[in-house]
């Protein structure tokens, strides 16, 4: 076995530990892929592992909540090793918004005359009058509160600057609104403040990258890892963790497999921006044991299809974009992991509801319709994501079908009203079994070429993914529906009577200037002027809002309620709250490092 000290991490047989060549490109990880979970072994003896590697704390995950979790650890004066199956730190986080969503009274609050407590903070997000907090774990909930505001201060102090604008309040629940924040607690990463450069560009804001501020959260969290001694195993996908008995016992370690990224046409993985703290390993299969502590972070359930089915079975497979995808894909790799051993999920109801966690497409036209998956052309992760797709800031002369041709919503609605539609579009008896069933998608955009004038775009190579079967063009309406394939459901195929009927209709809605059949409040333009095109518009998955039960110090509890020593969990891989932002995944992985630090 080769130990990893507190103060140095030391290579196995292979030879000592070096750095991975860090060559400037930016991003997060790509797995295999997203529906790619292997399927855990069953228990073996833990007496005869080969430990590869070891470390006080094993972070299993490098975002926004596994960096605090690691960090904090680290601050303990143990070694921390974060495995991480990307090429580079960040995952989901660092592609967000950076929307930092933290209150309790920290001191931005207070510079802006805002009253805040843990005790306020705990009432709005356990009260029943909005769904975003009805059915939160209380004691998760209580946790996250009397904490956030020092793992606030603690991002802070580890690098992470803040925009000096006033926390941001939405119409809340006491206002007749959905928001549980009955005062301002949104705040944002400053992007700016380094100039700091995302995955998904290749360039800086300063020089014309798009602003994606969730970089300017990690990227500083990861530096002080870094610069603290903390060490990461990249290119790593956690498989399977190691507990003393099948159903009992201390958690002991890991078990993870090599998954580099190598780009399409090229041979060699790609490395991450910097190298000082990587192991260099290319093993198949690794082992790391864990002295003290592991620390479940991987980033939620969404893109694993058979894992959220069970949760919500409408969403099926049509949904193949998960918000972060093609980058980091949330394979419930940690939710199986540790119910292989005998953990329980929590708060599975905040995952049925719909809310925020299905999103409308805002790109259409390419299988990464969210924007945060949207990759500009410079940037060397274009050859994953294929097409940017063309962006939609409104639906007044587009609108929506199933794959039937068939219209069934009103295209600027939003929320609940969408997500339900959407989730049910069709019942079609498909032709492969004979039987009747209920699908979800996919669903296509319909427009014709005045509309791709009036939203000045370009329709090309790099804005739409004709090769993956995503977007379609003809001259006539007709010959349009012919083109359409139906993804993952090519048995059923879209009658072109049927969309025709559909556009004529829609037509004569314009007409009237009253949309009699779903209520869209505007109806300018006429589907009318060829070529006609049909885009990818199906829905993606946003947040993941359930994972795995945990306790007030984020332990993860078994089916018998009990905690399972030495493993923890934070972020989306944990069960308890629903709400956006990073807030609860930064406060969640701080309060895990600092009670898996504790462990004896």
């Amino acid at each position: 076995m080769s130990k990893v000290s507190r103060r140095e991490f030391l290579k196995g047989a292979a030879g000592s530990a070096v750095g991975l060549a860090g060559i400037g490109l930016l991003g997060s990880a790509v797995l295999a892929d997203q529906n790619s979970v292997q399927q855990p072994a069953q228990q073996a003896d833990t007496s005869g592992i080969n430990w590869d590697y070891e470390a006080d704390v094993v972070v299993i995950g490098s975002g926004g909540a596994g960096l605090p979790a690691a960090l904090r650890a680290l601050d303990e004066g143990l070694s921390v090793l974060i495995v991480e199956g990307a090429y580079d730190v960040g995952g989901r986080a660092a592609l967000s918004g950076g929307n930092l969503h933290s209150g309790c009274g920290t001191e931005i609050q207070k510079k802006y005359g805002i009253e805040d407590s843990a005790d306020k903070y705990y009432i709005d997000h356990t009260t029943s009058l909005t769904l975003e907090a009805r059915y939160n774990d209380r004691e998760y909930v209580r946790s996250v509160a009397d904490y956030m505001a020092e793992a606030y201060e603690y991002i802070l102090a580890k690098g992470v600057i803040i925009k000096d604008v006033e926390p941001m309040h939405q119409t809340d629940y006491t206002e007749g609104g959905n928001s549980p924040e009955s005062v301002g607690r949104w705040t944002y990463c400053d992007q700016d403040a380094e100039d700091w450069v995302a995955y998904a560009d290749g360039i800086s804001p300063s020089q014309g990258g798009l602003y994606r501020e969730g970089i300017a959260l990690t990227r500083p969290l990861e530096r002080s890892y870094r610069q603290q001694g903390g060490k990461f195993l990249l290119n790593y996908h956690m498989d399977k963790i190691y507990r003393e008995g099948n159903l009992s016992g201390r958690a002991l370690g890991i078990q993870a497999h090599y998954t580099p990224t190598i780009l399409p046409g090229e041979s060699q993985p790609m490395q991450s921006l910097w190298s000082e703290g990587n192991i260099d390993s290319s093993a198949e299969m690794v082992n790391v044991k864990a002295n003290r502590a592991i620390v479940i972070a991987t980033g939620g359930s969404s893109g694993n299809v058979y894992f959220r089915t069970m949760i919500d079975p409408r969403r099926q497979i049509e949904y193949d974009c998960t918000c972060g995808d093609p980058f980091c894909y949330k394979d419930a790799s940690g939710e199986l992991a540790a119910m292989a051993i005998g953990a329980c999920l929590g708060a599975v109801a905040n995952q049925v509801q719909n809310g925020g966690n299905i999103s409308k497409a805002n790109m259409v036209g390419t299988q990464y319709i969210d924007s945060y998956a949207t990759v500009n052309p410079r940037s060397p992760l274009f050859k994953l994501s294929r097409a940017t797709g063309l962006r939609v800031n409104n639906y007044d002369d587009i609108i929506l079908v199933n794959m039937l041709g068939q219209r069934f919503v009103d295209e600027t609605t939003g929320g609940d009203a969408f997500s339900a539609a959407a989730m049910a579009s069709v019942v079609v008896t498909d032709p492969a079994d004979g039987e009747v069933h209920r699908y979800g998608g996919p669903l296509w955009a319909i427009f014709d070429s005045e509309a791709v004038a009036r939203h000045e775009w370009t329709i090309d190579d790099t804005s739409v993914d004709r090769a993956d079967g995503r977007f379609f063009e003809a001259d006539t309406i007709e010959e349009l529906a012919d083109k359409i394939v139906n993804k993952y459901y090519e048995s059923i195929k879209m009658d072109p009577q049927t969309l025709a009927a559909t556009i004529q209709r829609y037509n004569e809605l314009v007409d009237t200037g009253v949309d009699e059949d779903f209520g869209k409040s505007r109806l300018p333009h006429k589907i009318h002027t060829g070529p006609f095109y049909a885009a990818w518009a199906t829905p993606g998955l946003h947040d993941t809002t359930t994972g795995l039960r945990v306790n007030r110090k984020m332990q993860v509890m078994d089916l018998f309620e009990q905690p399972i020593p030495g493993l923890y969990c934070c972020g989306e891989s944990s069960g308890g709250q629903r709400i956006h932002g990073l807030g609860r995944v930064i406060t969640s992985g701080y309060i895990a490092g600092l009670y898996a630090a504790s462990e004896g």
